[in-house]
């Protein structure tokens, strides 16, 4: 009788802690995507993406701000995490999970208006200064292209730094998407209106993911892939995006 309730009180936790199991997604402080909000709460055009995806599955879920390496960290360490949005690359396609397009950043150098550069290629940029943050994907495809810290490749630990070293001269083009620009620039109180595209850079990958480790939930991640696509065939992602200027 004894063993007979242990058995039924086991069973009975097996289907509750299926339930209560909850998701995470996290993300870098990257206005407009995903960054904090005066008060401290999580907010972007991303997070907005994120909150209907887990309304649709009925995934119960927390969304988190954290400096890029702890997130990547928490992504690798825990198999309930993921990046609400990562550059796909081929190699990272091998060893993670990628479950869907959240949107897509076009890569440029970006420099001062009142700078005139003679760029046709990216191998012609390597005359002058040029920036982008430390430990990104952009610094590993910099540096395939030839460029190095003891010349021409200037990293730093985050795009405030990265902006105030443009106008303050210490570097002289930012490998970057142009769709943050605008925003990243008022919130630093910079003038915007001074910076523009300098040359495209098309080899560069443009397509921002949700990601995961191989370890997620397969159940969790068919039904985050589905809501995505239905989100997008609704219109009410592009919706989204257009409240925030990223179409």
């Amino acid at each position: 009788m004894r063993f007979a309730f242990f058995f039924v009180f086991i069973v009975a936790l097996i289907p509750l802690s299926g339930h209560t199991a909850t998701i995470r997604f996290v993300a870098e402080d990257l206005p407009p995507y995903h960054y904090l909000d005066p008060t401290g709460k999580p907010t972007g055009a991303l997070v907005e993406v994120a909150r209907q995806l887990l309304t649709q599955t009925g995934l119960k879920g927390n969304i988190e701000i954290m400096p890029m390496a702890r997130a990547l960290h928490e992504m690798r360490a825990k198999d309930n995490t993921l990046l609400l949005s990562w550059l796909k690359t081929p190699e990272r396609a091998q060893h993670y999970r990628f479950l869907g397009v959240m949107c897509h950043a076009q890569a440029y150098l970006i420099g001062l208006k009142d700078r005139t550069f003679s760029l046709r290629d990216l191998n012609s940029a390597r005359q002058h200064r040029v920036s982008t943050i430390r430990g990104y994907y952009s610094e590993r495809f910099l540096r395939a292209a030839g460029y190095s810290e003891d010349h021409e490749l200037v990293l730093v630990s985050h795009y405030q730094t990265l902006w105030h070293m443009l106008f303050k001269g210490r570097t002289d083009l930012v490998l970057t998407n142009a769709q943050t620009i605008n925003k990243e620039l008022n919130a630093l109180g910079l003038p915007a209106e001074l910076v523009e595209r300098k040359m495209a850079v098309p080899a560069f990958p443009s397509e921002l993911h949700l990601a995961t480790s191989l370890d997620f939930n397969q159940q969790h991640a068919d039904q985050l892939m589905s809501a995505l696509a239905s989100l997008k065939d609704s219109g009410k992602y592009q919706q989204i995006l257009s409240r925030w200027q990223l179409n």
